[in-house]
């Protein structure tokens, strides 16, 4: 197996791509009017920055989310679990993202991934719960 299939087979396992692209637009554009204030071009690279950091990274945490949420029973204790955990991770590195050069406003570029975070987590990791007591995925 070649190197790209590989990188391939890790990426599907472990990123949820209908999740990764719907974060990567929505806060993406969110942390676009953020920082709009402070030049286009300040802003597009904070939008920018935001998305591609969306689309892997909180591919890749929707997924342990989810995981967390089955892992743990009762139900209730999975889905808190997967919110705090993959939430923290979530608010934290998105923070060190912003932080890093480039971001005009880290702090109020992060507020909409500590908003979003747990009602999405929350809705995410009971309806994993809810599609595996189906008997889907």
């Amino acid at each position: 197996m070649n190197v790209f299939a590989r990188v391939r087979a890790f990426m599907d396992r472990h990123i949820d791509y209908p999740a990764a692209l719907a974060g990567a637009v929505v806060l993406g554009s969110l942390v676009f009017a953020v920082n709009y204030g402070h030049g286009w071009n300040e802003a597009l690279i904070a939008a920018a920055k935001q998305a591609l950091y969306t689309f892997f990274a909180g591919g890749a945490l929707v997924r342990l989310n989810e995981r967390l949420a089955l892992s743990l029973n009762p139900a209730a204790v999975g889905v808190i679990m997967g919110v705090a955990c993959a939430g923290t991770l979530a608010v934290s590195l998105t923070y060190c993202v912003h932080s890093l050069r480039g971001t005009p406003e880290p702090l109020y570029s992060t507020l909409p991934t500590l908003l979003l975070v747990v009602p999405g987590f929350v809705f995410l990791g009971a309806r994993a719960r809810y599609k595996a007591a189906l008997g889907e995925d």
